[in-house]
């Protein structure tokens, strides 16, 4: 593939190019956010506007409710994960309906539905589009339906510059995803921790390259970086399993 298609795919990432990164490549994402609060004052530092920012706010107060008292298989808060996420979308300057869809990613896996299991249903989807707008709905309900294990990423890596734009955002946003929890060791703190390693590790290089393809490199050499320590987080004896939440 040449130069000049690589910068047409990348143009049109809904304006996401290399000039407007946000990414620290000093202090990497480890502040990234982790509360509704920590997100909505960084982006306002980033300069998002008000519109946007009360966009994200409505997306946050929707998911709050259907992820309350959610944890990750790591006993890491689910909403934890969902802000980080959102907050990752929003260092590398992703449109505020973006930055919502990543606050939302999981509304269609996990969560409290209140037409039963949670799935892509007509119910449901009507129920996100009324809360969060069509746009971000459309990009929640793409995000569901993305396969990500080696066999596709290797396929997707192949057809990236010929997909829509709506496409191209949802691939930034499960890469956003798949950072939060790099970031944070979060598989070393999972009870098949070298079973998440190995299909981690199987698809790694290919997800790197999509980062780099799309104009993101920064959120796959953090992957990288984070996926091959082997080191658990200091709050966690590799010994030690993870005892579920307790609640009063």
């Amino acid at each position: 593939m040449g130069p000049a298609r690589f910068r047409a795919a990348r143009a049109g990432l809904g304006g996401l190019s290399r000039a407007r990164l946000n990414v620290r490549r000093g202090a990497g994402m480890d502040d990234r956010p982790q509360t509704n609060l920590q997100l909505l004052n960084q982006l306002r530092r980033g300069g998002y506007p008000d519109g946007d920012v009360a966009q994200i706010k409505v997306a946050y107060d929707y998911v709050a409710g259907k992820f309350a008292g959610w944890f990750r298989a790591s006993g890491k808060p689910f909403l934890a994960h969902l802000v980080g996420t959102a907050g990752i979308l929003a260092a590398v300057r992703a449109r505020a309906a973006v930055v919502a869809a990543g606050l939302s990613h999981a509304l269609y896996a996990q969560g409290e539905q209140a037409a039963g299991a949670p799935g892509l249903t007509r119910a449901m989807r009507a129920e996100v589009r009324r809360a969060l707008g069509a746009e971000t709905e459309d990009r929640v309900a793409r995000y569901a339906m993305l396969e990500w294990n080696v066999r596709a990423l290797a396929a997707l890596r192949d057809r990236l510059p010929a997909l829509a734009t709506a496409d191209r955002e949802v691939v930034l946003i499960r890469l956003a995803n798949e950072l939060d929890d790099h970031l944070d060791l979060a598989v070393l703190c999972c009870g098949n921790a070298e079973d998440r390693r190995g299909k981690i590790s199987a698809g790694l290089r290919l997800a790197s390259e999509i980062a780099r393809d799309l104009g993101v490199p920064e959120l796959g050499a953090a992957s990288t970086e984070r996926s091959t320590r082997r080191s658990p987080p200091s709050c966690l004896p590799r010994s030690a399993p993870i005892a579920p939440p307790r609640f009063p």
